[in-house]
């Protein structure tokens, strides 16, 4: 089977749900009535799958294929999004949007680990370095279906029940409903598709599981072992201040980031009596989810194209100050409350282009820092620690929001990006690292 029958679409399988669950549960949910304060808490837990992922990663050796994962984890996502289109217009839609958003979550983070094996064991090492840009793009391309076409789709929905004499609550329950149920049946597709069309895996897979003498006592064993060298042998990498810089820079670097992320497109959707700029969804979904994303992926070409000119050491305060300067173009939003949006999508064009930039970064020091013989297991360990660093700070984030008002919260936001400018300079990083 080509890989182009499947790495496509495995991979804008991959990047939908994230987004599902990170970005319109969160309008969705504020669309629905919360505040920020709630938005901002029950969207910011739904990052613990992917805090947790390198612990049962790999226990899915033990059970089954990487192409049975996948498959399961794509029908779970399925049945997730329909559980919270059913609920949503339901009395008791908050409790159960809730728990179908984190098995869609727990579900997504699962199809990661699966997903990502399979790609390197379906795949010889040139078919890999062939497919790594393909598929970064089409994960791309989920990030736009869902944000700007998902966005602008509930939108409209909304618009137009609304207009028919709904009430506000009950016309986006029903525009969110139709908008889930939309990605449902798109995930049952995929599933069904990748039954079919997904390859199984041709290269051996070296696992605690290989010996197939070995009871499940014996397997289950092997797995904590080889759970506990890992993380063992990647702490074993740092002396002890080493190991505190490295891990306060990861918890640092998007201090002001994760509680940007989750305020920003509340903002521009927020009244103008509360302070926000009054936007629609539609607008927030072309301003976000199109606009923004372009922006995004732009500034991420260009700081890849700069660190291999340069390398990393070189560039990692200058990109620093690209990621994190920008975020005062919200406390000028915020305080003129600019509503021409010629200009909304400017300012957020510039701070997205800067995040791209920015993010390069800090990506390529946790592959440095993940280097040597478990590098792929020490880099999960990395983006596990990445998003518990983004998950705590988010969980403030709309208190912080509620107790400044928005003008002192950006504020706050660009006080959170200057710890890294500190600690930046003491890490240690080899001065060729990163250049082509």
């Amino acid at each position: 089977m080509t890989p182009w029958a499947w790495i496509p679409t495995l991979y804008m399988a991959e990047g939908a749900p994230y987004f599902a669950v990170n970005t319109l549960a969160m309008l969705f949910l504020s669309e629905m009535g919360l505040s920020n304060a709630d938005v901002a808490l029950y969207t910011s837990w739904m990052y613990l799958p992917w805090v947790i992922k390198p612990f049962w990663s790999p226990i899915l050796d033990l059970f089954g294929s990487k192409k049975m994962w996948v498959v399961v984890m794509q029908f779970i996502v399925a049945i997730a999004l329909a559980g919270v289109a059913f609920t949503a217009p339901l009395d008791f839609w908050l409790n159960a949007s809730l728990a179908f958003f984190w098995l869609c979550a727990f579900a997504s983070a699962t199809h990661d680990i699966a997903a990502d094996g399979l790609y390197i064991l379906a795949l010889d090492t040139n078919q890999q370095s062939f497919f790594v840009g393909i598929r970064n793009t089409f994960y791309r391309i989920s990030t736009v279906l869902c944000q700007w076409g998902c966005l602008v789709l509930a939108g409209q929905l909304f618009e137009k029940n609304y207009v028919d004499g709904m009430e506000i609550i009950p016309a986006h329950a029903s525009a969110w409903s139709t908008v889930f149920y939309i990605m449902a049946v798109a995930f049952l597709f995929l599933s069904v598709y990748h039954f079919a069309m997904l390859p199984k895996e041709k290269n051996v897979d070296v696992n605690v599981n290989a010996n197939e003498d070995e009871n499940e006592d014996e397997n289950v064993e092997g797995v904590f072992a080889s759970l506990k060298n890992n993380f063992q042998s990647f702490f074993a990498k740092f002396s002890g201040v080493e190991l505190l810089l490295a891990l306060l820079f990861i918890f640092t670097y998007r201090l002001g980031e994760a509680q940007l992320g989750k305020i920003a497109q509340l903002f521009l959707k927020d009244t103008l009596e509360n302070g926000g700029l009054g936007l629609t969804l539609t607008d927030v979904g072309n301003i976000y989810g199109l606009v923004g994303v372009i922006a995004l992926m732009t500034g991420g070409v260009l700081g890849g194209i700069a660190v291999s000119k340069y390398g990393l050491k070189k560039m990692l305060f200058p990109m620093m100050l690209f990621m994190n300067v920008p975020n005062i173009v919200y406390i000028f939003l915020s305080a003129t409350q600019a509503t021409f949006l010629p200009t909304i999508y400017v300012m957020v064009a510039i701070e997205q282009f800067g995040y791209g930039f920015g993010f390069t970064a800090f990506t390529l020091y946790l592959v440095y820092i993940s280097q040597g013989k478990y590098s792929t297991t020490h880099y999960a360990i990395c983006t596990g620690l990445m998003a518990l660093g983004m998950m705590i700070p988010g969980m403030i984030a709309g208190y912080m929001q509620e107790m400044l008002g928005y003008t002192n919260f950006f504020i706050w936001v660009c006080i959170c990006t200057i710890p890294p400018f500190f600690i930046a300079p003491l890490l240690k990083i080899d001065k060729e690292f990163g250049v082509k």
